[in-house]
């Protein structure tokens, strides 16, 4: 058997440089609107529209005006010679549109929601007469969206707040987007849920691509899990419901600003503060006092599992100077106590040979003797032969007095010799998380604007029952395995407006994950000794090299293992972003133009594989007949380092009043990955 890790990189980081080049072309023939393409990024939208006299003919220089209800912050732009404006790099929020033009009454429109990476269509008609006098119009959401090419789809936060989710992770509704296939989250999971991950069954697939092909972005920057080992490595970061302004998954048709990955994008935005002071406290559980019992578990005489979860804490947002500088705040306290996993991390059932609590010799002979190996050899019947590595094995007990390997909880003696046995075990598992949210807006002039984010979060998670990396076969008790994910996404942007044709929007990202895993091995009484010592090779009697001899792992085929999952790793991503882009507003044409480099770190540290003996049967493990023994020797360290960087170019071309051209171009330039440790 080649044992190898089940840590594998980011197939976008592997290989050789790559040189990636893309050029789109769309057309929307549609209302008189620049395309939703333009003038938004992966964290603000766009308001653009058509500016017409009562008549229907196109009116250029009226002054539009776009005021932030919640914020304040204002934008003044201006119509085309042909009629069209545009007011991009938008906030999320709700906004109160303003048109005047001398000898034309002024224009208000309320009620216009923009939404992230969209541009909202309002389209303006003037009617003649006196500025003093108002059209005041109230928005209401469009039934089709006729400019958007990108296929896609926006949940809100008042969507994401309302909507019953397990562990109130809003990737578990990702699937509300067309073309999306994920796994439904089972209520018995230990933890934050899958839905982040980007590896296995637990990613999501957008047109059937692969669960690794797509890209998450919080606040405009890649917080992607770049190992993308499921939750050894952590996956991306899950922001809390209640902190959460809106998030949308495009599956495919966007632009040329974005790039990377070929699956979809997710581009979560956490909330901002307001001019007026908002805030909530919440409380979120569930008890297994609520729950009926599992039906096998209640054949075996086994109560409940505990399943107790608690999920609190508190948002705020508000100005520290209206219209000025604003806040907002987030705190969520994770507290599960788990018994009713169904992964069987936390609930185990084991088969096993008819065992009593007699672990002699003798004692052991009368069970097994007669049973054949499958390597050759047959059990005594009083014992004799039988491996004193065995021996200590099934002798040994943990510190609550129960044997290693334990003695069944009931006999089915219609079953087959090595599965008459039965044993139900139930060990709560425990997740405990810590998540902080801090989100500031500094509005400098009606040109500057300052936004901060930054995410915090720490998470601990104890699985009793392992997965075995050795067989596909139960863990036995006493060997839990720990994962602590913890989580650094922090974003400054400045957005600067040269003119009402000329904008600005840098932005610098960082963003840290760190996994540790690690498996715990017990404090033993091996049979005729007082004092417990560590599980490992050596204390048996087995000979093994040093680096196995601390992480032992013994497994019967068909039966369990012992050691559990025996291996442990730590983790380090960090990812350092610039980006900058430059809208302009050219008569017809509304052009960006950006790009970015990326500085990728991954370091791989302490990994060790298990040391590895497995056995055909118990008649084999009894005899001493290994069936194969496993190690990884190796200088495991690893820091890996990678530049990446892209260019593009998106001209959205205003031809008619019906149709629009959509046309972009984008390189990426994917880094060959390297070892600064040689």
């Amino acid at each position: 058997m080649k044992a190898v890790s089940p840590l594998h990189l980011d197939n976008r980081l592997s290989g050789l440089a790559s040189l990636c080049m893309r050029v789109f072309l769309c057309f929307c023939a549609a209302q008189p609107v620049l395309s939703a393409c333009a003038g938004q990024t992966s964290e603000t939208g766009a308001v653009a529209g058509t500016v017409s006299d009562q008549n229907g003919a196109a009116l250029p220089g009226v002054a539009l005006k776009l005021r932030n209800e919640t914020t304040g912050d204002i934008r003044s732009v201006s119509s085309q010679a042909n009629g069209s404006y545009i007011a991009p790099l938008l906030l999320p929020g709700d906004y109160r549109l303003e048109a005047s033009k001398a000898g034309f009454k002024t224009f208000v429109q309320t009620g216009i929601h923009v939404f992230v990476t969209e541009t909202q269509t309002v389209n303006v008609h003037l009617q003649v007469g006196a500025l003093s006098e108002q059209v005041v119009v109230n928005a209401e959401a469009a039934l089709l969206d006729t400019e958007n090419p990108t296929l896609g789809h926006v949940t809100t936060g008042d969507t994401v707040g309302e909507l019953p989710l397990v562990t109130r992770n809003f990737t578990q509704i990702i699937g509300l987007s067309a073309g999306v296939a994920n796994s439904v989250e089972d209520a018995t999971t230990v933890g934050p849920g899958g839905g982040g991950y980007s590896a296995g069954v637990t990613g999501f697939s957008a047109h059937g691509s692969a669960t690794n092909d797509n890209n998450y972005q919080m606040n405009g920057v890649q917080v992607n899990d770049l190992m993308s080992a499921g939750n050894l490595s952590s996956g991306a970061p899950i922001p809390n419901p209640d902190a959460i302004q809106e998030f949308k998954v495009q599956t495919s048709q966007y632009d040329a600003s974005y790039g990377r990955n070929s699956g979809a994008n997710v581009d979560v935005l956490t909330k901002a503060g307001s001019n007026d002071f908002h805030g909530t406290v919440f409380e979120f559980f569930r008890n297994d006092v609520l729950n009926a019992n599992d039906f096998f578990l209640n054949a075996d005489g086994h109560a409940r599992p505990p399943l107790k979860q608690n999920q609190f804490g508190f948002v705020l947002g508000g100005p520290i100077k209206r219209d000025k500088l604003l806040f907002f705040t987030s705190y969520q306290g994770t507290r599960q106590r788990d018994g009713y996993d169904a992964s069987a991390a936390c609930l185990q059932t084991i088969l096993s040979p008819p065992l009593t609590n007699n672990r002699t010799a003798a004692g052991l002979g009368a069970v097994f003797g007669g049973q054949p190996g499958a390597l050759g050899g047959t059990v005594a019947a009083d014992g004799s032969n039988i491996s004193p590595v065995a021996l200590e094995i099934l002798g040994a007990t943990l510190p609550n007095g129960s044997y290693l390997i334990p003695t069944p909880q009931r006999i089915n003696p219609s079953a087959a010799f090595g599965a008459e046995g039965i044993t139900s075990l139930v060990q709560s598992c425990a997740y405990n998380e810590n998540q902080f949210i801090t989100n500031g807006d500094y509005l400098q002039n009606s040109r500057s604007r300052f936004t901060g984010r930054f995410f915090f979060s720490n998470g601990a998670q104890t699985n009793t029952f392992p997965p075995s990396q050795l067989l596909a076969v139960p863990t036995f008790p006493g060997f839990p395995r720990d994962l602590d994910a913890d989580y650094r996404d922090a974003s400054l942007i400045h957005t600067y407006t040269f003119s009402s044709t000329l904008l600005n929007q840098a932005e610098l990202g960082y963003s840290r994950t760190v996994s540790v895993l690690s498996q715990s091995y017990p404090q033993v009484t091996l049979p005729g000794e007082t004092a417990p010592v560590t599980f490992n090779f050596s204390n048996l009697g087995v000979t093994a090299p040093a680096f196995d001899n601390p992480f032992p792992a013994i497994a019967i085929v068909g039966a369990g293992s012992i050691g559990g999952n025996g291996q442990g790793v730590n983790l380090f991503q960090n990812l350092f972003d610039f980006r900058d882009d430059v809208t302009w507003i050219r008569g017809r044409h509304s052009i960006r133009i950006g790009g970015g480099v990326t500085r990728t770190q991954l370091n791989e540290e302490g990994f060790h594989f298990l040391g590895g003996l497995a056995f055909v049967n118990y008649a084999d493990f009894l005899l001493g007949n290994v069936y194969e023994s496993v190690d990884v020797p190796g200088l495991f360290d690893r820091a890996w380092r990678t530049w990446d960087g892209n260019l593009y170019i998106q001209d959205d071309i205003h031809v008619t009043s019906r149709l629009t051209v959509n046309v972009g171009f984008r390189w990426d330039r994917l880094g060959a990955i390297g070892d600064e440790l040689g």
